[in-house]
């Protein structure tokens, strides 16, 4: 150093120092300016693209909710209690559904009825019958249609006001056709019955897909429909607001045109991509900042455009889903340690002139520094990468990647389990070496399709794979090269439907089989053979008994019972083939007393009392006279057998106010059980012991009454029951006049 500022002289010395400090300060801050642009800009992709993953994750998601509530309205719909509002079958099956699509949203279920002037509802504040005039809603007139039988209605979005806060709903529907059969309805209609509605809160709905999505620290997902109107967002203010509009009055002091453009122009158009623009808050932060902003979107319907106003010409209504965070998160920290790193190398050049080896040693302390930072900041992202990929490695469902070709690229754990390999063997191999030669090209078509179409197809239908059947539900979304524009894979995901399926095919076949085994079991309960030898043996006992004797009178008597129960049988085996005759008539009161001489020992052996009260000059009512005494007979039997200490049985006949005749049988025997009053009309349903009864009697009344056109109730109590007083049971019989 001596020799050298002897030979150019110390103020030259320093000129050349200073001169070279500046240069070395300069290329130091050029060469920091790019590596600092550049890290910036591979680590804003990655994150973009870990967004954009996010995004199409939620909208998945989504379309997967969505078509889960399709399927369900489907299948309430095929549901007998719903399509003949059974009571209270309707309540129940409809709470049963209720319970679980409350928590996707689902505030309402309604049934309407044909004529479109009541509505049979559950929400949350229980089951009622709303009496409106519901023929003007879209609903209605667009069930109308015979054309839209088995589709399904998706309304616009509308906002209610609930208190200070906006909530977006939209209306499912689906019209009921009257075909399922079930005990009281061994044939099914097959008209229009009305229609089924769910009504579903959209904010409650999406918040089950987007609410838990986390983008970097503090980034989150909102969802808008193709008006513009915000569905979900973390603010709830937003919430049913217009998008284009809430931001500038939350801060009119920034311009939001760039988020504005990118909704307009790319997001509402159904483009999936990525983009920045500026925003003047994030939870709870006012201020200027910019955003990254991942957006893609979700197919909301699938039935198509008829009676849809709202839906463009090919039915491809869509709601955009974005995720965004600061760019803060991720450009912030680099930024703060490149500029850290700059006043770094400028002391550590500076000091350069004094002590070399403190400047090599500051300058490499701090570059491992900064190394360990971008590991950190590189592992964070690469955490939230591996989180969202154990999801996909633990979903129940098969998610596999194939390339043009139908070769598996990757797979997760659920599809090598069924391919019977482990997923780093899928690699490489073709899916015709694990699906049925047809199956196989069923995928192939489909994949073909999104390569060449770029939207995302939805297939269902049975799949071998490995040699055993599955029913799968299958999403095939394409994925797209950097460019954005061009599918390099397809990602399949197939959720596996099979139990579901087998159990709506064995519902199907469970209901046909009940109607048919009702009717079988009737004409099992009235056996032929026993019949023949009573009439046979009651005919030998009339012609040795005197006409003028009491014992001919009852001999005659259980001759006419007789041939009532042979008739009854004639007709259940005739009933499938035979047309109905002609309706009967009858004197009811005259007919009680007929039955009352035939069970009048019978209640002198038990100890019954017997009381009752006639009301004379009764009119006639509709009904075979056997059938009927058939019915009373059961019911006066199941009196008495529930009195086995004696009691008082009442029979009442009465002029009902709306016009009907109505008969009362009353006993106070032990009553029937809470446990048991929603199954005493059931066909093989009895509490007695074996071979003391069928369970058919109550079964065979109430069939008969309901084919008069009339009705059967009960009111009963037992000792068990609260408020003390007598116990018994009374039965009401409402038959129509002739």
């Amino acid at each position: 150093m001596a020799h050298l500022v002897e030979k150019i002289g110390f103020p030259r010395l320093l000129k050349f120092l200073g001169i070279l400090v500046v240069v070395l300060l300069a290329v130091a801050f050029i060469l920091g300016l790019l590596s600092l642009r550049r890290t910036q800009e591979i680590i804003a992709n990655d994150f973009q693209e870990q967004q954009l993953i996010l995004a199409r994750t939620a909208a998945r998601k989504i379309e997967d909710d969505l078509a889960f509530l399709r399927r369900e309205l489907r299948i309430l719909a095929f549901s007998p209690a719903i399509q003949y509002l059974e009571t209270p079958a309707w309540a129940n099956r409809m709470q049963v559904s209720f319970d679980e699509l409350a928590r996707l949203g689902v505030t309402a279920i309604l049934r309407l009825s044909q004529d479109g002037q009541r509505a049979y509802m559950l929400d949350a504040q229980g089951s009622r019958v709303v009496k409106e005039d519901f023929t003007a809603t879209p609903q209605y007139c667009w069930a109308q249609e015979p054309v839209n039988k088995g589709r399904i209605y998706h309304g616009p979005v509308e906002v209610d006001q609930q208190g200070a806060f906006r909530v977006p709903v939209m209306i499912m529907a689906t019209p009921i056709y009257l075909e399922s059969v079930d005990e009281a309805h061994p044939r099914a209609p097959g008209g229009l019955g009305g229609v089924l509605v769910f009504k579903i809160d959209l904010s409650a709905f999406l918040a089950s897909s987007c609410g838990t999505i986390r983008s970097g620290r503090t980034g989150y997902c909102w969802v808008i429909d193709q008006q513009g109107l915000f569905l979900y967002h973390p603010e709830r203010d937003f919430i049913g607001d217009d998008a284009f509009t809430a931001r500038g009055r939350r801060n009119p002091a920034i311009s939001f045109d760039k988020i504005n453009e990118i909704q307009k122009a790319r997001m509402l158009q159904g483009e999936d991509g990525t983009a920045r623009y500026i925003s003047g808050w994030h939870r709870g932060v006012i201020q200027r900042m910019e955003k990254f902003v991942a957006f893609t979107h979700a197919h909301v319907d699938t039935e198509g455009p008829r009676y849809y106003p709202h839906v463009d010409p090919v039915g491809t209504r869509i709601w955009a889903v974005a995720v965004v965070a600061p760019t803060e998160e991720v450009a912030g920290t680099i930024s703060s340690l490149y500029i850290r790193q700059f006043l770094i190398q400028g002391l550590l050049i500076f000091s350069l002139l004094g002590v070399a080896v403190v400047i090599f040693y500051h300058e490499r302390r701090w570059t491992m520094s900064l190394q360990e930072e971008v590991e950190r900041a590189t592992a964070r992202l690469k955490k939230s990468e591996e989180r969202y990929r154990s999801v996909v490695e633990r979903s129940p469902d098969f998610i596999f990647m194939v390339d043009s070709q139908g070769l598996i690229r990757a797979a997760n754990t659920a599809t090598a389990r069924a391919f019977n390999m482990p997923a780093i063997g899928l690699q490489g191999r073709s899916l015709y070496e694990f699906f049925a030669p047809d199956d196989a090209k069923t995928i192939l078509d489909q994949v073909h399709y999104v390569f060449t179409t770029g939207r995302n197809v939805e297939h269902k239908g049975q799949m071998h794979i490995q040699g055993r059947p599955y029913w799968l539900s299958s999403h095939f979304v394409p994925l797209y090269g950097e460019d954005g524009r061009t599918v390099e894979r397809v990602l399949i995901f197939a959720r596996d439907i099979t139990d579901r399926h087998l159990m709506e095919e064995q519902m199907a076949r469970t209901e046909k089989l009940a109607s048919i085994g009702t009717l079988a079991s009737g004409v099992a309960h009235e056996i032929n053979n026993p019949l023949g030898i009573i009439l046979g043996f009651t005919e030998m006992l009339l012609d040795m008994t005197p006409r003028d004797s009491r014992q001919y009178e009852m001999l005659k008597t259980i001759e006419r019972q007789g041939l009532n129960c042979k008739r009854i049988v004639e007709n259940l085996m005739s009933f499938a083939r035979t047309p109905a005759k002609p309706e009967e008539s009858c004197d009811l009161n005259q007919e009680l007393e007929n039955l009352l001489k035939l069970v009048q020992n019978t209640l002198m052996v038990k100890k019954v009392e017997l009381e009752t009260h006639f009301t004379p000059n009764l009119p006639r009512v509709r009904g075979d006279a056997g059938e009927l005494q058939q019915v009373f007979l059961n019911l006066i039997t199941n009196a008495i057998a529930a009195m086995p200490e004696g009691g008082r049985l009442t029979l009442r006949t009465r002029l009902h106010p709306t016009g009907r005749v109505e008969a009362v049988v009353a006993d106070t025997g032990t009553g029937i059980p809470r446990e048991y009053v929603d199954r005493i009309f059931d066909p093989f349903f009895t509490t007695k012991q074996q071979g003391e009864g069928t369970g058919l009697g109550l079964s065979v009344a109430h069939a008969i009454v309901e084919k008069y056109g009339g009705t059967i109730r009960f009111e009963t109590k037992t000792a068990q029951d609260p408020g003390g007083g007598p116990t018994g049971t009374t039965f009401y019989v409402t038959l129509p006049p002739a």
